[in-house]
């Protein structure tokens, strides 16, 4: 542009070159595809058809009016404010501005302006072309980066995105699901979340070869968490695109690990671009102006005599030789794409048509252009992000639904699954038809909205509809779209977790059979054991007894000179002072008489008094009170649980000493056993044999009591039972 403004003003004096002028002016008015106009006194005095077009007007309706009333008022300063700068010199790059035509219709304009000589007066000279796409274009991909932030954000599971086998992004759950932050992830392998290296392998293959064969593919997975915990998952992936293409697929990781637990129990336009004009003849460039040469990276010098061809890709020169062949024959009117490599080695996308123009007595080609650079990445963006949409949405097993002021805009396929309608006969249905009543759609709004004006996601669990009418239990996941709740745009992922929860139910209904059961069973054995504990010490004990003295008395009337017999009865006298000891340790062991006749506290002491005598383990008793009377059963339980404390004591601990306090208070009793040993570590603790610490945890369940097992390395464990006296163990 400025050269053509240069050479203007050189020969605005000569009649031969005023010709020259009028002349270009009619070829610039057939041949550009732009809007050129002219502005003298801040009204048209020159208008090309296609500005002419675009502002829904005819040529000579429009000399004459002011340009300044087709801009947009809200940009009429901007306008002026950047058209001055340029005829001042301070900048070159267009603008951006809305213009509103004759229909009232706003459109986006790209312009840029020069000063000018026009019939002996200064004047602007306008260039603009129509943006609207590309600004549409750029506003969808904001549009569709933020819907797919909030897909993410409203999956519950770990979602991952691989290229080549390597992680390029995850959601936040992959934290909840394996422990991971989503930063530490990018760049690493998936295999980080399997157990071993070769289960990720195998499972790695697998993948990759049968998404080459389908679009998705699902299979439960053993995984591990960062922390070592293992866990089982349901993988969901799916190839973004039709084509395996640099190994791009997307994973959803759902953490089954709690469900698999029930199953065993009962069986995831660009920058608007800068309008460039340049004319070549025999090949090379006579002309190009300061946009021409600046997107293609060179001065406007640098370009004359530059082959024209030698800045197209090499890809591109054939076809974009025969597109140009194809406009100046009049064959086509439709611009063509092609790429450029700039100055800097950089690849650019042009839009171009071309028209054949008389220069100095021969045919040149004038080419008008626009660098779509941006807008091509944005389309491929698009696209991609569309398609990466529909991958997600594909590979989410459960009902995933947009709302946009309470109605439906898009749903997934996991809404024929969960609640039986086809996505398509959702479209444009209020979320109402998904609840059972229209208090619960309410209530479930306003919670949804009240949390998400405030954070980004809302989780909950929530009863809901099918279209049969049948009830399902659902945990619902919301999800704002952007950065406020605009628009009420929201994304909500609804799973279905009746069978899961039904199933929690039937395994807690069951569990507290199994307890009841068990508790009924220790019951009948402790009330079994005091029958023979009894039976032993009334018969036996008295049999034994009788024998004793009947030998004593023996002894006695074996007369002097039976030394053999004496020594016999003796013998036999111990034996039996043996066996009623052996039978009272029996009979003791089985239930202590004290325990029925003295009490709690007695027993305890009791029992630790012969574990010390027995370990050679110093044991320390306190009890408060003395004489603390409590019900029979509940007295069994806790002596129970002391007998299996010290039982481990002797065998795990390695102790040195024990001290154990019984104390009732608040109407409690509480009992804290603590040793000197190597402590209990939390892999015992939590080993699935350790039938003696689980025994003593459900003694204390049937009570309504709590125990605390604690541990510190080479401090000893501490044991801590609390029961509350007002609960009632037998039901």
């Amino acid at each position: 542009m400025t050269k053509i403004r240069r050479k203007i003003d050189e020969l605005k004096d000569s009649k031969t070159d005023n010709v020259f002028q009028e002349r270009l002016y009619k070829i610039l008015e057939g041949s550009l595809k732009a809007g050129l106009y002219v502005v003298q006194n801040g009204r048209f005095r020159y208008v090309n058809d296609h500005a002419a077009k675009y502002w829904g007007y005819n040529r000579d309706e429009l000399l004459g009016m002011e340009s300044m009333n087709f801009v947009h008022p809200d940009d009429r300063a901007k306008v002026r404010e950047n058209a001055i700068n340029i005829l001042k010199g301070v900048g070159f790059s267009s603008y951006d501005f809305r213009t509103t035509p004759k229909d009232g219709t706003a459109r986006w304009m790209t312009e840029a302006v020069t000063s000018i000589q026009y019939e002996g007066s200064r004047a602007v000279l306008g260039i603009s072309i129509d943006i609207t796409d590309q600004v549409e274009y750029r506003n969808r991909l904001t549009e569709m980066e933020a819907l797919e932030a909030s897909i993410l954000d409203s999956i519950p599971h770990a979602v991952i995105g691989l290229r080549n086998r390597l992680v390029i992004f995850a959601n936040g759950g992959v934290e909840s699901v394996f422990g991971w932050k989503p930063d530490e992830l990018i760049g690493k392998s998936p295999r980080v979340f399997c157990r071993t290296e070769e289960e990720g392998r195998n499972a790695e293959n697998r993948l990759y070869t049968t998404l080459e064969r389908k679009r998705t593919f699902s299979f439960e997975l053993p995984c591990q968490r960062k922390d070592g915990t293992d866990i089982v998952c349901m993988i969901n992936a799916s190839r973004v695109g039709e084509a395996l293409r640099d190994k791009n697929i997307v994973v959803i990781y759902e953490d089954i690990t709690g469900r698999k637990r029930i199953e065993d129990a009962y069986m995831t336009m660009a920058r608007s671009s800068v309008a460039g004009v340049y004319i070549v003849k025999d090949g090379v460039f006579v002309f190009g102006n300061h946009r021409f040469a600046k997107v293609a990276g060179y001065s406007e010098e640098e370009l004359i005599g530059l082959e024209a061809l030698s800045i197209v890709h090499p890809d591109d020169q054939k076809r974009a030789r025969n597109c140009i062949v194809r406009m100046l024959r009049g064959d086509s009117s439709t611009p063509y794409e092609f790429r450029i490599i700039t100055k800097d080695g950089k690849i650019r996308w042009m839009m171009e048509a071309v028209t054949s123009i008389p220069v100095e007595g021969g045919r040149a080609v004038l080419g008008n252009s626009m660098d779509i650079t941006e807008l091509i990445e944005a389309r491929n963006e698009v696209e991609g992000l569309k398609a990466l949409e529909t991958s997600f949405l594909e590979a989410i097993p459960h009902a995933v639904i947009g709302l946009r002021e309470r109605h439906i805009v898009f749903a997934n396929d996991g809404v024929e699954s969960v609640f039986g309608w086809k996505p398509s006969e959702l479209i444009g249905k209020t979320s109402r038809i998904l609840y059972r009543t229209e208090r619960d759609n309410r209530e479930m709004a306003k919670h949804i909205y009240r949390d998400l004006k405030k954070q980004q996601t809302h989780r909950t669990e929530f009863p809901c509809i099918r279209k049969d009418g049948k009830h399902i239990e659902c945990m619902v996941s919301a999800a704002r779209i952007g950065g406020s709740l605009k628009e009420r745009n929201i994304v909500i992922t609804y799973e279905d977790i009746t069978e899961s929860k039904n199933a929690k139910r039937e395994l807690e209904k069951s569990s507290e059979k199994l307890r009841n059961l068990s508790a009924h069973l220790e019951m009948a054995r402790e009330k079994e054991r005091t029958r023979i504990a009894r039976e032993l010490h009334d018969e036996l004990g008295q049999l034994l007894t009788a024998l004793h003295m009947d030998i004593v008395l023996l002894n006695r009337k074996i007369p002097e000179g039976h030394p053999f017999l004496l020594e016999k009865t003796e013998a036999m006298a111990k034996l039996i002072d043996m066996t009623m000891g052996m039978l009272k340790r029996i009979y003791m062991d089985l239930r202590p008489g004290m325990l029925d006749h003295l009490g709690l506290a007695a027993a305890v002491g009791w029992q630790a008094r012969e574990f010390e005598k027995r370990t050679g383990i110093k044991s320390k008793v306190t009890v408060d009170p003395e004489d603390m009377e409590l019900d029979s059963d509940l007295s069994t339980t806790i002596f129970r649980i002391f007998q299996e404390t010290l039982t481990n004591i002797a065998r795990h601990a390695e102790a040195t000493k024990a001290d154990i306090n019984l104390k009732v208070k608040n109407d409690r009793i509480v009992l804290t056993v603590k040793d000197n040993g190597k402590g209990i570590t939390e892999d015992q603790l939590s080993k699935p044999n350790s039938y003696g610490l689980m025994g003593i945890g459900e003694r204390v369940y049937h009570w309504g009591g709590k125990v605390k097992i604690t541990g510190k390395k080479d401090k000893g464990t501490v044991v801590k039972v609390d029961v509350p006296l007002s609960e009632k163990g037998e039901e």
